[in-house]
């Protein structure tokens, strides 16, 4: 397999943080990256010539989140001060209000994210540390959701997914991936690109005519999605279902269609039943966008995660299941998504890693079991998440990255395998499934 090395007439800049140099970045952005630097050199002990060979393999080479990137229009991430400054009296009056701490977030929030829009297309500050982040953790391709978890309705959908692509049309600094091409232009141009995801799928599953919702959102440049969520729907079960009842005729008719089209159908967040039978009705590879290793932590056990789960928006309707249930991955799974030409990619979310602190080696040990279970050509890296800065300071920070492949070096992988895990085998999957010319009924 050849895996996609990036051809650059001078070598690429080693000090993560110098490659931001000339952007407008605040210094507080700049240091609480540092910090999570810190934290993950202290962990890892690297010596100088391994920190050396890995930012140098990290910076060359082609790096995809499968499940990742510097959200568009997530009010989670980096704000910058003219926005803070505009949400300040917002926030004050709505404290004057003597609104319960839910109530008043909730309504912090959607201002927020009604302002969020023109920010990304058009904050100086914004742009730039946005930019920054991309320099900085060596990301090619990240993915997006443009319909969360709470895009629960056509209309809801429709509002994030119309505010993302109005951000990418005044923006020249990232490429919207529509094909193929788009990637490799990236590439070659050293220009970050994005893949719009769907993880609130009720916006074409839960409609009257889900096939033809599913077009919509392929013309406005959908070219990943779930199947599921939460809640359940005529397509398939999710993994929290008390029963998992499979893959609908319906469903079936949707998977194909996502074959069709070129949109990768990712088994996140479905029960085992339904994700055993995509595999089966699909056409091309299928994909886990982020996941676990059940055989390393079971998060059955983790009740208290769970009960966080049903107390959030998008799980409104849904009842808690009474048996345990994983989202962890178990070994026949990644197996079958493996034998299928797929690709697992492993979460850096630490509460469904294990117990304890965050750290590089908890994640590690799910790399490393999907490795030896999966192969290393299927295995790939999805982190859901974005920049938290005000987070604390962790070892998995997603502008470690770099710092990732340092500790791949640090445990004995080759150049070849760590191509392959931070970018190559993503590449593949998607010259293999992701560039179709359809033809025939649209919409």
């Amino acid at each position: 397999m050849n895996v996609e090395t990036k051809d650059s007439n001078r070598p690429a800049e080693l000090d993560p943080l110098a490659r931001a140099r000339g952007l407008r970045v605040r210094q507080e952005t700049l240091e609480r990256i540092r910090a999570g630097h810190q934290v993950i050199l202290d962990e890892l002990k690297p010596t100088q010539a391994q920190i050396d060979r890995g930012l140098a393999l990290h910076y060359n080479s082609f790096v995809a989140d499968v499940q990742g990137s510097v959200q568009l229009s997530s009010t989670h991430g980096i704000v910058g001060d003219r926005l803070r400054q505009d949400l300040e009296p917002v926030r004050n009056e709505l404290s004057g209000q003597d609104l319960v701490p839910e109530e008043l977030q909730r309504r912090l929030h959607a201002d927020h994210f009604k302002r969020k829009t023109f920010e990304s297309a058009f904050d100086a500050q914004w742009l730039a540390e946005s930019q920054a982040l991309y320099r900085i953790s060596g990301v090619d391709l990240g993915v997006c959701d443009v319909a969360g978890p709470e895009e629960n309705t056509l209309e809801a959908a429709l509002d994030r997914v119309s505010r993302i692509n109005f951000a990418h049309e005044h923006r020249d600094d990232i490429i919207r991936v529509a094909k193929l091409a788009d990637i490799e232009r990236g590439i070659r141009s050293g220009t970050p690109s994005e893949m719009f995801h769907l993880a609130g799928v009720g916006c074409f599953a839960e409609t009257a005519n889900p096939l033809r919702n599913l077009d919509l959102f392929y013309a406005l440049g959908v070219r990943m999605s779930q199947m599921t969520y939460i809640q359940d729907n005529g397509l398939c079960s999710s993994y929290l279902q008390e029963r998992d009842t499979g893959l609908t005729p319906l469903g079936a008719k949707v998977v194909r269609r996502m074959n069709e089209l070129g949109i990768m159908v990712d088994l996140a967040h479905s029960g085992e039943q339904s994700s055993y039978d995509m595999i089966e009705a699909s056409t091309e590879p299928v994909l886990l966008s982020h996941t676990g290793c059940r055989a390393v932590y079971d998060d059955s056990t983790n009740r208290g995660y769970l009960e966080k789960v049903f107390q959030q928006p998008y799980a409104r309707g849904a009842t808690m299941p009474t048996r345990p249930v994983s989202r962890n991955a178990d070994d026949a799974m990644l197996k079958a998504v493996a034998a299928k030409g797929g690709l697992v990619a492993i979460y850096s979310i630490d509460y469904v890693l294990g117990t304890g602190p965050e750290s590089f080696h908890t994640w590690y040990r799910h790399l490393e079991h999907a490795i030896k279970v999966a192969g290393i050509d299927h295995v790939a890296i999805g982190t859901d998440r974005t920049f938290f800065p005000t987070w604390q300071p962790g070892a998995l920070d997603w502008t470690n990255w770099p710092y990732w492949t340092v500790g791949l070096v640090c445990m004995g992988h080759s150049d070849e395998e760590i191509q392959k895990l931070i970018g190559g085998n993503c590449l593949r999957f998607a010259r293999q499934v992701l560039d179709k010319r359809p033809w025939g009924a649209f919409m």
